[in-house]
């Protein structure tokens, strides 16, 4: 497909960027599978989330959010588990949050939006674990980890997506 096909229909773009976010996503998880805390990951394919959240496109962010998901589960065979669910309704929780800081009269940096989205992405996967995986407190015992997860990955994230922005505006 050439770049004049994805300037004529923005369907094909928005299919690119699933693509590309599906594929870091599947990536990440089946390497991370192999480490001691599988849950443990930087969240890569969020650099396409981050990206479609400061065009303003929070409804491209949603849907590229919930297609990365849902292939990543099939691939990967975790489509029936906990994980998927924790999953997705981390990363909506996640991009609902970045498109508030976007929003909001703070002033959040780039960098600002995407540690509010890590975070809120790590928080529901506590609450959610919760909810769905072990009704006991005892879940939350992860909290200082997973913030400062949160903010490792909300850095490492708006840093990659500043870095490739232009060339995805490119093929845009």
């Amino acid at each position: 497909m050439k770049t004049s096909d994805m300037k004529a229909n923005p369907l094909f773009f928005l299919a690119f960027l699933s693509a590309i976010a599906c594929s870091l996503h599947i990536v990440e998880s089946l390497i991370t599978r192999s480490l001691p805390l599988p849950f443990l990951r930087l969240g890569l394919s969020n650099v396409i989330i981050l990206y479609l959240i400061v065009e303003n496109k929070a409804w491209q962010a949603i849907i590229v959010n919930i297609t990365k998901t849902l292939v990543s589960a099939v691939v990967t065979f975790t489509f029936l588990s906990p994980s998927t669910l924790i999953s997705l309704g981390a990363g909506l929780a996640a991009v609902v949050m970045m498109v508030l800081a976007k929003k909001s009269r703070l002033g959040f940096s780039i960098y600002g939006v995407s540690i509010c989205g890590a975070t809120a992405h790590n928080m529901a996967q506590l609450i959610i674990a919760k909810w769905v995986v072990l009704d006991r407190s005892e879940v939350f015992v992860l909290t200082p980890i997973l913030l400062l997860l949160g903010l490792v990955s909300g850095l490492l994230t708006a840093y990659i997506m500043q870095l490739f922005s232009h060339k995805i505006e490119e093929i845009q």
